[in-house]
């Protein structure tokens, strides 16, 4: 038989997309929480407390908020940080979730009030 028979018969392996879902920002804030205010005299897990933090504060940053309450959320982790005391200017991470959450007040003030939940 002609190779070109067979090919015929092969169905290619196409793998699904698995559904994407949203980073919830409530459960981003609350691990950026627990991150922030975990204690340990240990050198190596200082370091790795503020990769965490480092991390958790970008994938707030990243994260879009779905309601009010997200933005909230958002916007009191950036007054939080600003509130304890500091030696410098912004970090970088803090500058970006700022930015996030105006892009995201930005595009809930243009949806109908009724697609937007408190």
């Amino acid at each position: 038989m002609p190779r070109s028979h067979f090919m015929s018969h092969v169905i290619p392996f196409r793998p699904q997309a698995a559904a994407y879902t949203a980073p919830d920002v409530q459960a981003l804030s609350a691990r950026l929480l627990q991150v922030e205010t975990a204690e340990t005299a240990d050198e190596e897990l200082l370091d790795l407390l503020l990769e965490a933090e480092i991390a958790a504060l970008g994938a707030l940053a990243k994260a879009r908020a779905v309601s009010v309450g997200d933005v909230v959320l958002k916007l009191a982790t950036v007054v939080r940080r600003l509130g304890e005391e500091r030696d410098g200017p912004l970090l970088e991470g803090e500058i970006g979730l700022l930015r996030s959450t105006l892009c995201d007040l930005q595009r809930l003030s243009k949806e109908p009030a009724s697609a937007v939940s408190a």
